[in-house]
């Protein structure tokens, strides 16, 4: 860490025992980091891997469980050097399946 980055560390939302420990700035905002976690710079492929459509991962600070929407900045947030981030998987745009209607004979 330096004077212009805070260290957090991102749990991955399937793999509890899978971290990453990573200098950002402050300014950075949940877009950017997302857009970072799922880039594949080293060959060994991304820390979050691509989801299939209807699906978005979702920042979350895990001390009080604040969502770090994509336009918050990490200082938005209150993330402070050492605080961890739950990355989280959820369903965007879906359906709303309907229930099944219960037909009675008559009686």
């Amino acid at each position: 860490m330096n004077g212009n980055t805070i260290e957090v560390h991102f749990m991955h939302p399937r793999n509890s025992s899978m971290n990453l420990t990573a200098d950002i700035s402050p300014l950075c905002t949940g877009e950017e980091a997302l857009e970072e976690l799922m880039r594949d710079e080293d060959g060994t492929g991304p820390f979050l891997p691509p989801l299939p459509d209807g699906q978005a991962y979702e920042l979350a600070v895990r001390k009080n469980q604040l969502a770090i929407t994509q336009s918050m900045s990490f200082a938005q947030a209150g993330v402070v050097d050492g605080d961890t981030i739950d990355v989280r998987q959820t369903a965007t745009g879906g359906t709303i399946a309907s229930r099944p209607r219960l037909v009675r004979p008559n009686q």
